[in-house]
């Protein structure tokens, strides 16, 4: 099954959604950082939720999730854009623990901050708790208690023990509750939204191209009539990274001065090393010597 996301809205009750399949696009992520299985199950619901959270924003605009956990897990990064790329790394990459939300994952505190921006100029961020143990929850509580605006995201991943092919599916939707929307209908869809056997609409793969409305006539169930759904934008998320072998020349500057003779000296290349897609760019002697020289 391809890869996609739309945007749209459901007309009664004034709901804003977006629905992707990302199956393709984690199991990218999980390959490039060699992810075990807790980290890569951790990692493909953080990379989903945060296309889906990027593709409310404006045009040309970004979203940057961090979620900081006590636990194991020390560092969740994803960056994604209107446009329907993401990229993103979790460290460590092989978590050991036998679940996935546990507190010996996340331990008994932790923060999810979120930052906006446009052209890479900051338009606003904020911080809420994380308290869930639940990355894709955490992430939900932030709309609803520091941006105010209720939002419920569910996403559901299945992995497979196949190193060439670890992820099985990987889908999932948001909803966000308009200006106008009638808040106690939103609970109700909320509710329904987190009932099992909505869980299980979106934990199985499927080729129907009624699939979608399949799950909010679901999500629907004993709240309104089947709600009107206009489709706005149709995108084909993709795991992208702005690294460039130009960038990566920029972190020689950071190399303190003192160091930078040896480094020439020694005749060996030095190599940098992307942490969102874990590329590695190879600079050699005489490229380090000329962005060296230029910054004198």
């Amino acid at each position: 099954m391809k890869d996609y996301l739309y945007t749209g809205r459901l007309e009664n009750p004034q709901i804003a959604f977006s629905y992707g399949v990302t199956t393709a696009l984690v199991e990218e992520a999980v390959l490039r950082h060699d992810c075990g299985p807790v980290s890569a199950h951790i990692l493909g619901r953080a990379l989903t939720a945060g296309l889906l959270s990027a593709s409310m924003l404006g045009t040309d605009e970004r979203i940057n999730l961090r979620w900081k956990y006590e636990g194991l897990l020390k560092t969740l990064i994803v960056d994604a854009g209107h446009g329907g790329d993401v990229r993103g790394f979790i460290s460590p990459k092989d978590l050991i623990a036998y679940e996935a939300e546990t507190d010996e994952v996340f331990g008994k505190k932790g923060q999810v901050t979120v930052i906006r921006s446009r052209d890479g100029r900051v338009l606003n961020d904020g911080v809420s708790e994380a308290c869930f143990n639940n990355v894709v929850e955490d992430l939900a509580f932030f709309f609803c208690t520091s941006e105010q605006v209720e939002t419920c995201i569910l996403v559901m991943i299945g992995l497979a023990p196949d190193v060439a092919h670890p992820v099985r599916l990987c889908q999932g939707l948001l909803i966000q509750a308009l200006p106008d929307c009638d808040l106690e209908q939103f609970d109700r869809l909320r509710t329904n939204l987190e009932q099992e056997s909505v869980r299980q609409l979106l934990a199985h793969p499927t080729d129907a191209d009624s699939h979608f409305e399949t799950v909010i006539n679901a999500i629907s169930k004993d709240v309104t009539d089947a709600p009107g759904i206009t489709i706005g934008r149709s995108l084909e998320p993709q795991f992208r990274c702005t690294c460039s072998h130009e960038k990566m020349s920029a972190v020689l500057r950071t190399i303190p001065e003192a160091e930078r003779g040896d480094m020439i000296a020694r005749g060996e290349p030095v190599v940098v090393h992307c942490q969102f897609c874990n590329e590695r760019f190879a600079l050699s002697p005489d490229e380090c010597a000329r962005v060296w020289r230029s910054t004198e």
